[in-house]
């Protein structure tokens, strides 16, 4: 299914983000939009780069604006003469004005046969001299996919272009798409100074809000009749966070897993359990798990190492870190902590955590199946609450837990006054049932008086 912002109706998602950035542009500031991998940078470019979205958002005004849309994967070859090219091929392309212009005809085709290299950012110039002096309105560049020629490239491209805005002022705009903000990319001089007309002006985009996710939901519906209810509208938005490829991927799952589960859609219970399955089906279908690789890929090692963090109880927090995590909206700021903005990429952060302290071990938690073994066999499926002991205890191998963190991750920090020690000893007491082969002598989970509880995975004292 492809995706797209528009909406059957002529409107779009994402008004939010479209809106904005329009403002800045109305003031003929350049803006650079940043997002993680797949969350949806083309989608938003291709969108704001139709005239009528202009018109929506302006009214009449909104005719003055010229915006053009760059796609840079379309470059002939990673040069500066590959990137000339495109920008006046897509200029050509956007309007049948700019097609017949004969000023910019010729400067494209002395482009790209040009006598000598120094031709080539000539024939460009003129090439956007000559639009500009065509129209009464404003040129907006959008350069999507911008990453690669922005560091590949000789960096006197993007002092032409630094050197073109500043001469034509608030008729020519750029927008760019990149993964990253374009100083961290490439801060040398000539870059640098490109680099300037969009340092205030760093568009965070952040994945699709609820309302969104339950348009391309409905979409999805209709488009394969699938029969979701309001509790699978809510799973998909809590396992996929908005992010568009996790958001279909996991539409597909559950549809496909919906005729086989003969559940009544009224029952919660059966809901609950069909979800359960999909989410076991999530931590091994490829697709969604490439989609959570490129995210973390993307990060820095001191990136990864906070996203690990958060499921290490023995982990001293960077927060500079952990807030240009925020800002990027890889992670939210709930009640005081942060937390992944998609359950499946928390899910895959955490497996990575696990696997480093399942090798080799007597017991060991496999978070891909939410089971618990005992060597290689499975012991009694736990509840809930005993698997979220289970996983406090694992995460923290060889530590001491005290109660408050037991409260806190088991229960909850509002339940913090209601749970007692009776309460608490009696879950633990219940956990050894399904995971000592004798409980009343503990090999793995022990009490240390006054102190807590501590997990031995491989049932020796250290």
């Amino acid at each position: 299914m492809p995706y797209t912002l528009r909406l059957t109706d002529g409107g779009y998602m994402r008004r939010h983000d479209v809106h904005n950035i329009i403002q800045y542009l109305v003031a003929a500031q350049c803006v650079q939009v940043v997002g993680f991998s797949n969350v949806g940078k083309s989608a938003l470019l291709r969108l704001l780069a139709q005239p009528d979205v202009w018109i929506q958002e302006l009214g009449e005004a909104g005719q003055t604006y010229l915006p053009v849309y760059i796609d840079c994967n379309r470059m002939l070859g990673m040069s500066d003469q590959g990137f000339y090219e495109l920008v006046l091929r897509c200029l050509q392309e956007s309007s049948p004005h700019f097609a017949s212009l004969p000023e910019l005809v010729e400067a494209y085709e002395t482009l790209v046969a040009p006598a000598s290299d120094f031709q080539i950012p000539l024939s460009f110039n003129r090439g956007i001299t000559a639009a500009l002096q065509s129209v009464t309105g404003r040129l907006i560049l959008f350069l999507d996919e911008f990453d690669e020629p922005f560091s590949q490239i000789d960096s006197r491209v993007f002092l032409n272009m630094r050197a073109l805005k500043d001469r034509h002022g608030p008729q020519l705009v750029y927008v760019t798409a990149t993964g990253n903000p374009l100083i961290q990319l490439r801060g040398e001089n000539h870059c640098a100074e490109f680099c300037e007309l969009f340092l205030p002006r760093v568009w965070h985009l952040a994945p699709l809000t609820r309302s969104d996710v339950e348009r391309l939901v409905r979409r999805y519906m209709e488009a394969f009749e699938a029969d979701f209810i309001a509790a699978d509208l809510d799973f998909i938005y809590e396992w996929s966070g908005g992010h568009p490829p996790l958001v279909e991927g996991i539409c597909r799952l559950l549809d496909a897993a919906l005729p086989a589960a003969q559940a009544d859609p009224a029952n919660p219970a059966d809901r609950w359990s069909l979800h359960r399955q999909v989410a076991r089906q999530m931590r091994s279908n490829e697709d969604l798990q490439l989609e959570c690789a490129k995210i973390w890929d993307e990060r820095s090692p001191e990136e990864q190492a906070e996203m690990l963090g958060l499921f290490q109880a023995d982990h001293e927090p960077n927060a500079a870190i952990l807030a240009d995590l925020a800002r990027r909206h890889i992670l939210l700021p709930v009640e005081g902590k942060y937390q992944f903005f998609s359950r499946l990429l928390a899910d895959f952060v955490q497996r990575k955590v696990l696997q480093e302290r399942s090798s080799a071990t007597s017991l060991w938690l496999d978070a891909e199946r939410g089971e618990v073994f005992l060597g290689d066999r499975p012991v009694e499926t736990l509840t809930n609450l005993e698997y979220r002991l289970m996983l406090l205890l694992f995460q923290n191998a060889e530590k001491i837990v005290d109660k408050y963190q037991i409260v806190t991750h088991v229960w909850g920090e509002s339940y913090i006054d209601e749970v007692d020690d009776a309460r608490i000893e009696k879950l633990v007491s219940r956990l050894r049932q399904k995971i000592e082969p004798d409980p009343s002598s503990p090999r793995f989970l022990t009490t240390i008086r006054g102190r807590g509880y501590r997990l031995l995975p491989d049932g020796n004292e250290r």
